[in-house]
């Protein structure tokens, strides 16, 4: 059986991760995240100057097998030398996703400043160790670089973030703050993280999942979310930027109404639910209403942004669905209704007609606190 958890903090007030989050209805919020924070990804172009960007970066970069190293022994400011990972690394192949599990948030929660203070760091020789394996992403559970500990009282300079400088500037991905990586027992699992679609960005809020029970081979990937190009609703920006003389370039985002793909909940019961089980095995998929069967189903996947919302109630109104999957964007109105029967719904989904009968759906939902609404990175793999 396939199984999976989800390792994302929960995007919410914080006292060094800045956000806005105002949820009244699906009609009435504002969310907006400003500056990389809660957990994330790094692409080089974050710290390296004409760096490529979540854009030149394919998600396979951030999904694959992966294995897990302890570093729980450099708690406490300690520095993950060659010296440390030697012995660790042996098994570690070309092309593998590497995590760095220490526990640090189940000792010092990141809501806390010590979280910093306490925290291991990748230091030089650790770092182009692991660059050294070719590796293409580094997944870690706490603050990785030693110049992070000073961001709060000083300019920390470009060149002193000797970690990102190793490690993106390879070409390598970052995967940041991840949280309960203890509870994955194997020390090789399938992991994706799975960042929000933003265009050209340095990196993005994401969800990172480990996956048990697949099968082990190499999976294709098939991304069936838009891009989150800016709108009326949805806005990407730069709170850093090299080119005002910044020593980081970092994108934050916000938005106030329903566009791109998204997840919407019925209940916050409902939304809690959705990151139990990030990834679907069964499914019935149809590119027509008349398609659909009378048999009651978790999933149900409609290609076809010509429906009619009365029509698809009419087939469905005896048939017991957990999750709604679609390729257009109902109406304000049509997703209250939907509510009323389904809990689970994802919106403005692509590239439908690329799932068969063998894929697994992986559903990025970035976890927002108070909000019956997120923004979705929705992927296939067969």
């Amino acid at each position: 059986m396939v199984k999976s958890i989800c390792h994302s903090n929960t995007i919410c007030e914080h006292w060094n991760w800045a956000s806005n989050i105002s949820y009244n209805n699906i009609g009435d919020f504002k969310i907006e995240v400003t500056k990389h924070g809660f957990t994330h990804v790094d692409a080089p172009s974050h710290m390296i100057n004409d760096g490529k960007s979540l854009s030149d970066c394919q998600l396979d970069l951030l999904c694959g097998w992966a294995k897990i190293i302890d570093v729980s022994e450099c708690i406490g400011d300690k520095p993950i030398t060659e010296q440390t990972l030697k012995d660790k690394i042996k098994y570690i192949d070309e092309g593998d996703i590497v995590i760095l599990k220490s526990n640090l948030n189940d000792l010092y929660p990141n809501t806390s400043d010590q979280y910093w203070k306490n925290s291991p760091f990748l230091e030089d020789s650790g770092s182009n160790l692991l660059v050294s394996k070719k590796i293409k992403s580094l997944v870690f559970d706490f603050p990785q670089d030693r110049a992070a500990k000073d961001l709060q009282f000083r300019v920390v300079l470009n060149k002193e973030f000797t970690e990102h400088q190793i490690v993106l500037g390879a070409g390598v991905m970052h995967v940041e703050h991840a949280i309960n990586l203890k509870e994955i027992k194997e020390k090789e699992i399938f992991f994706c993280a799975l960042p929000i679609k933003l265009p050209n960005a340095d990196g993005a809020n994401c969800t990172p999942i480990s996956i048990t029970g697949l099968e082990k081979k190499k999976y294709s990937i098939v991304d069936h979310s838009q891009s989150m190009e800016n709108n009326n609703s949805f806005k990407s920006f730069l709170t850093l930027s090299f080119d005002k003389g910044d020593q980081v370039q970092e994108t934050g985002f916000s938005f106030s109404d329903i566009t791109h793909t998204m997840f919407i909940a019925s209940d916050k019961k409902n939304y809690d639910q959705i990151f139990e089980n990030l990834v679907i095995e069964e499914f019935e998929y149809v590119d027509d209403i008349k398609e659909i069967n009378d048999k009651d189903c978790k999933v149900l996947i409609i290609n076809n942004k010509k429906i009619s919302i009365n029509l698809l109630f009419k087939k469905i109104k005896d048939k017991n669905i957990e999750i709604l999957c679609l390729s257009f964007q109902p109406s304000i109105s049509e997703i209250s209704k939907i509510k009323k029967h389904i809990n689970k719904i994802f919106i403005n989904l692509e590239n439908l007609e690329k799932i068969n009968l063998k894929s697994k759906l992986i559903l990025g939902v970035l976890k927002i606190g108070e909000s019956l609404v997120s923004p979705a990175r929705f992927i296939s793999i067969y």
